[in-house]
């Protein structure tokens, strides 16, 4: 896993993998797929899972300027 954590679009109610903590989840506000945020145990801040949040949700936006389809799983960057 990407040592700064993914955003995984969630389908249903699909979980997450028993190793992963789940930080935040967000919804695109235009077509309302939902997205975990997800860190490792032992690498969990809520600090950086809340910027992580606010950078997903601008990918969505952006996704749907460019017209484009969301990615199932979404490299998060190191935000500090």
């Amino acid at each position: 896993m990407n040592p700064n954590g993914v955003a995984r679009r969630l389908r249903g109610l699909a979980e997450l993998p028993s190793t992963a903590i789940l930080m935040e989840t967000v919804v695109c506000s235009k077509c309302g797929q939902r997205f975990a945020i997800r860190h490792d145990p032992g690498c969990q801040d809520i600090q950086l899972a809340k910027k992580q949040a606010a950078w997903v949700t601008d990918q969505l936006v952006w996704d749907h300027i460019q017209e484009r389809k969301h990615h199932s799983t979404i490299e998060l960057p190191k935000l500090q």
